[in-house]
């Protein structure tokens, strides 16, 4: 493993969690919208996925959570009040849109590359918990599948802040009392979490069933 290239390595640790995270959701991490996957990426993550024990999981979760939130404060404290306060010493002059657009980009930033390292950070300090992966050989296609999800994780928070720095502006222009989409959202949110839940639960549970009905039908069928 350490006879890796560094890019190897970091692309074969973020795959193996990027699976992980995926076979945790279930069923319903097979349909994320703008995250699809062929059958062939697919069986590469089962791969993958499978190396990833569940204490390694756990830690790789949380300590990622934890850098991520730690790199989001340094960008904010080191990088946008700076900004903010050269640009507007004085706070009550502050350009609406120009708070709005470089807070927006701060999250661009943040999530595109806050997101990975922490995810890599967070990898390497779970392997402690891991057993070896020398069995696992990183091919190209499992390199052009990295850099694919990437890819898919720039493009989403792309689309993300394109869209919400002009909606977030044009609330402010129009004074646009956001009170019941909020609470709509905030609904629509909650059903879809709960839906996830059950399409997990329900997803493994037949999984499960599949597995068992090929284990009784390979142990019944004669020598």
């Amino acid at each position: 493993m350490n006879e890796r290239p560094i890019s190897d390595r970091r692309d074969h640790r973020f795959l193996r969690y990027w699976a992980a995270n995926l076979a945790s959701i279930g069923a319903a991490g097979r349909n994320w919208p703008g995250f699809q996957y062929t059958p062939e990426e697919w069986q590469r993550f089962e791969i993958y996925g499978a190396t990833v024990g569940g204490t390694a999981a756990f830690v790789f979760m949380v300590t990622s959570a934890v850098i991520f939130i730690v790199i989001a404060a340094l960008v904010i404290g080191l990088v946008f009040v700076p900004a903010m306060t050269l640009l507007y010493p004085d706070p009550a002059k502050t350009s609406a849109a120009v708070f709005i657009s470089l807070l927006f980009a701060m999250a661009f930033v943040t999530i595109g590359v806050g997101l990975p390292m922490a995810m890599n950070v967070g990898g390497r300090i779970a392997d402690r918990f891991w057993t070896d992966d020398s069995a696992i050989a990183l091919t190209e296609p499992d390199r052009r599948l990295a850099r694919k999800v990437r890819n898919q994780i720039w493009r989403m928070i792309g689309l993300l802040c394109g869209i919400g720095v002009p909606v977030t502006l044009i609330t402010i222009a129009y004074n646009i009392d956001l009170g019941p989409v909020a609470r709509a959202i905030k609904a629509v949110v909650y059903v879809a979490n709960l839906s996830i839940i059950v399409l997990t639960i329900w997803g493994n549970r037949r999984l499960k069933q599949k597995e068992q009905a090929l284990q009784a039908a390979s142990t019944g069928r004669p020598s």
